[in-house]
C-alpha cells in the first residue's frame, strides 16, 4: 500500500467543482488501503467559494497541510493607490483652504485617475505577472512543506491535480529533489483550455514551454476525457504513458434528498420548473437559451407561462446584462429567477426539486474534450437535461446514457424547435442507460488510479 502525497490547490472547504475529484479519490484511495496526505491552499473564511460546512467531506484520519498564498494583486493595487495619492497630493504653501482638501482628493478619484490605474495594474497583473496563475507564491512556499511531508509520512509517490497549474511547477521540483514517481492529473488543460483564450499570444507560447519543461519529469498523465488525453499526448510527443480517467460520481450521493423530495405530494398544477447550476463566464453563455424561450413564448404564449427558470451561482457582468436585455425583449421577467450563488447543499436540492435541467457547455477551439464536472452531479439527480454543447465528449455521455436532449451552442433555429419538443417531452427520458451511467462510479474509477500507482511502484 502506498503513501500519496497530494498536491490539490482546489480541496475542501471550497465548494469549487474542481475540489470533487481530490476530495472523493482521496476518500476512496483511503478506503482502498492507502494513506493519501494533503497538501493544499489556506483559503481564509471571507474567501467567495470558501463553506466551512464542507469540512465534513474531510475524513477524520486524513493529514492536510495548508499553505497560505499571498494575494499579490491586492498589494499591487494598493501600491499603485498610494502612488497616484501621493503625486495627487495637494501642494502645501497652496492658498487654497483646508476644507478644499477633501474635495480635491475627491476630484481626482471622481476623475478616473484612481479606477483607471487600478484597472490597468489589474490587467498588467493577470497578464503579465500572475503566470500561470495567482499561486506561483503559494507553490514556492509549499516547496519545503511539501519536502518536510515527504520525509515525515515517508511518501512513495506524487499526485498533482491541475489547475491550479502552479501546482505543476512544485511537483516537478518535487520530482528533481526526491526522485519519487510524479502523477499529474488535468482536470483542465492548461496551455489547450477553452477558458485561457484570452491569454496573449507571447504569454501562451512560454508557458507552453514551461508545461512541457515541467511534463518532462512526470512519470504518468492523466486527462478526464480522450480528446484532452490525445491533446497532452501530442504535447509530449507520446513519450510519458498518458490515460483517461474521467470525472464520476457516488451512486448514492443523491439518494437521501431524491427520497425526500419524492415523498412530497406533487400538484398537479404545479410549475415547470427549469434549474441551471453553476458559473456563467468567458465562453460559457448560454443566450441562445433564453432568445429560444422568448421565440416560443411568441408562437406559444401558453406552453411558456408556467416555466420558471432558476439560475443558481454567479454570472459574470457582462453576461448578465445580456441576458436581462434579451429578458427585456421578450418580456420574460416572470420566468426568471436568479439566486446568486448559494451553498453546495443548496444546489444539490435545487437539482432534485426541479423538473429537468439546463447545461451550458464552454465553447473554444478544444471544446471537444470539455466534460463539465456538474454534469455527473446532474446525472446522479436523476433528471433530463438539455444541453447546449459542441464538446463531443459531453454529447456522447448525454446520448449513450439517453438522458436528455443536446443542440449545437450558437444554432437558434435547432435550439427554438428542439427545446420546444424537450418542454412537451421531457419526462420521456427517464429510460437511462443504468449499465453505462455506472462506469462512472468514483470507486471504480479510483481503482484505475490505483492501478497506475502500482504499476509506478513495482
Amino acid at each position: 500500500m502506498a503513501n500519496i502525497l497530494v498536491i490539490a490547490g482546489e480541496y475542501p472547504p471550497l465548494k469549487t467543482i474542481g475540489r470533487i475529484r481530490s476530495a472523493k479519490l482521496v476518500q476512496h484511495w483511503k478506503e482502498a488501503g492507502h494513506t493519501p496526505v494533503v497538501l493544499t491552499i489556506n483559503y481564509e473564511k471571507t474567501y467567495s467559494t470558501y463553506e466551512e460546512s464542507l469540512e465534513a467531506e474531510i475524513p477524520d484520519d486524513i493529514h492536510v497541510y495548508r499553505v497560505d498564498n499571498p494575494q499579490q494583486e491586492d498589494a499591487l493595487i494598493n501600491i499603485a493607490k498610494k502612488i497616484l495619492r501621493k503625486n495627487n497630493r495637494p501642494n502645501t504653501v497652496s492658498t487654497s483652504s483646508a476644507e478644499e482638501t477633501p474635495v480635491q482628493e475627491k476630484n481626482i478619484i471622481k476623475s478616473g485617475s484612481l479606477e483607471g490605474l487600478t484597472h490597468l495594474y489589474k490587467n498588467f497583473y493577470r497578464n503579465w505577472v500572475a503566470i500561470p496563475d495567482d499561486y506561483s507564491i503559494w507553490a514556492k512556499n509549499a516547496f519545503p512543506i511539501a519536502l518536510e511531508i515527504i520525509e515525515k509520512h515517508n511518501i512513495d509517490l506524487i499526485y498533482v491535480s491541475l489547475p491550479p497549474f502552479s501546482a505543476l511547477g512544485l511537483g516537478a521540483k518535487l520530482k528533481d529533489s526526491t526522485n519519487l514517481p510524479l502523477i499529474v492529473d488535468y482536470r483542465d488543460l492548461w496551455s489547450g483550455d477553452v477558458l485561457r483564450e484570452w491569454v496573449p499570444k507571447i504569454r501562451v507560447k512560454y508557458e507552453s514551454f514551461l508545461e512541457k519543461s515541467y511534463l518532462k519529469k512526470a512519470d504518468a498523465i492523466i486527462t478526464v476525457s480522450s480528446p484532452k488525453t490525445d491533446y497532452i499526448r501530442d504535447l509530449v510527443n507520446n513519450k510519458i504513458p498518458c490515460h483517461t480517467i474521467t470525472n464520476g460520481f457516488d451512486l448514492d450521493s443523491f439518494d437521501e434528498l431524491l427520497s425526500e423530495f419524492n415523498s412530497i405530494e406533487i400538484k398537479s398544477n404545479k410549475e415547470l420548473n427549469i434549474v441551471y447550476c453553476g458559473r456563467l463566464f468567458k465562453n460559457r453563455k448560454g443566450y441562445n437559451f433564453i432568445e429560444s424561450l422568448g421565440l416560443i413564448k411568441n408562437k406559444s404564449p401558453e406552453l411558456v407561462k408556467p416555466i420558471r427558470v432558476n439560475f443558481y451561482g454567479d454570472i459574470e457582468p457582462i453576461i448578465f446584462k445580456n441576458y436581462k436585455n434579451i429578458i427585456e425583449k421578450y418580456n420574460l421577467y416572470e420566468n426568471f429567477i436568479f439566486h446568486g450563488d448559494v451553498s453546495f447543499e443548496a444546489s444539490k436540492k435545487a437539482l432534485v426539486t426541479s423538473d429537468f435541467l439546463l447545461l451550458i457547455v464552454d465553447t473554444g477551439e478544444t471544446t471537444d474534450g470539455v466534460i463539465p464536472g456538474k454534469l455527473f452531479e446532474y446525472i446522479a439527480s436523476k433528471k433530463p437535461i438539455f444541453a447546449l454543447s459542441d464538446s463531443a465528449a459531453t454529447n456522447g455521455i448525454i446520448n449513450e446514457a439517453n438522458i436528455g436532449k443536446v443542440v449545437p451552442v450558437e444554432n437558434l433555429e435547432i435550439c427554438v424547435s428542439e427545446l420546444e419538443l424537450f418542454i412537451k417531452n421531457y419526462t420521456n427520458y427517464n429510460e437511462r442507460n443504468e449499465k453505462f451511467i455506472n462506469t462512472f462510479d468514483r470507486r471504480l474509477l479510483s481503482y484505475q488510479f490505483i492501478d497506475i500507482f502500482n504499476k509506478l511502484l513495482k
